[in-house]
């Protein structure tokens, strides 16, 4: 298995809890496993695909990570296929990961979770309406070497731009990752909606987000300003395919 759950690291965590509510994500009951140091406060979130970790910190970040069954297979597959994995145990000193480095430095993690807690998965069907997913941004002036690597961990390609500056990829169990051409390897956190746009926007204004919605050279995007004091994206779900691929 394989699902996206990237950490928010936020000194707003009760802020961002209610922007992710307003948003239609729910909070899961049971935290799953972490990185975090003892006592350090944090909530999981899952969208209809993928999860969203927030954890308590002085500074605002975001850091790329995967949940998967087994971390030791997930390791010696991704070494296999030509990425090199490093398990070590985690801040609390007793949870297993496995630690990456892409080839161009990004550094991203990978944590064994319960299979059964299945909230974040979506379901087998295809065409769902109104999916929210989690998109994990992946800014890189390697964007060959960034689709190596998430291939290698076990992504799959979902859309890719012709002129192969955006590749983004999806996992098995909720959630996507899309390499984009930057100057310098870092991660946003984003998400993607694969309904109206608008009815996101109402549902944020009517209990007091701001958004706007904007048209961007890769798709419709709705900017909702978020507790940190910049934006969150929210993709609408591409359905003109110029210029870009459908796996």
């Amino acid at each position: 298995m394989l699902r996206i759950r990237p950490t928010l690291h936020t000194p707003h965590v009760s802020q961002w809890a209610r922007l992710l509510t307003a948003l239609g994500l729910e909070e899961m009951p049971v935290l799953p496993a972490t990185c975090a140091s003892p006592g350090t406060a944090q909530r999981c979130f899952a969208a209809d695909a993928g999860r969203i970790l927030l954890q308590q910190s002085a500074a605002f970040h975001t850091e790329l990570v995967f949940e998967v069954r087994d971390l030791e297979k997930f390791a010696q597959w991704t070494l296999d296929d030509g990425t090199p994995v490093d398990l070590r145990t985690a801040a609390d000193g007793s949870t297993a990961l496995a630690h990456v480095i892409a080839p161009d430095g990004l550094e991203f993690t990978a944590l064994a979770v319960d299979p059964l807690a299945t909230e974040g998965t979506p379901p087998v069907t295809t065409g769902v309406e109104e999916q929210l997913a989690v998109l994990a941004l992946w800014n890189t002036p390697d964007v060959p070497g960034a689709q190596a690597t998430l291939a290698n961990i076990g992504a799959k390609p979902d859309t890719t731009s012709d002129g192969g500056t955006r590749a983004q990829y999806r996992a098995k169990h909720g959630g996507f990752v899309a390499a984009h051409a930057g100057r310098a390897p870092g991660v946003e956190l984003s998400l993607e909606y694969s309904g109206k746009l608008e009815a996101l926007a109402d549902r944020l204004s009517a209990v007091g987000f701001g958004t706007q919605l904007a048209d961007e050279a890769y798709g419709r995007i709705l900017r909702v300003e978020h507790p940190d004091g910049a934006e969150l994206w929210i993709n609408e779900r591409r359905q003109d395919l110029h210029g870009y691929s459908r796996h």
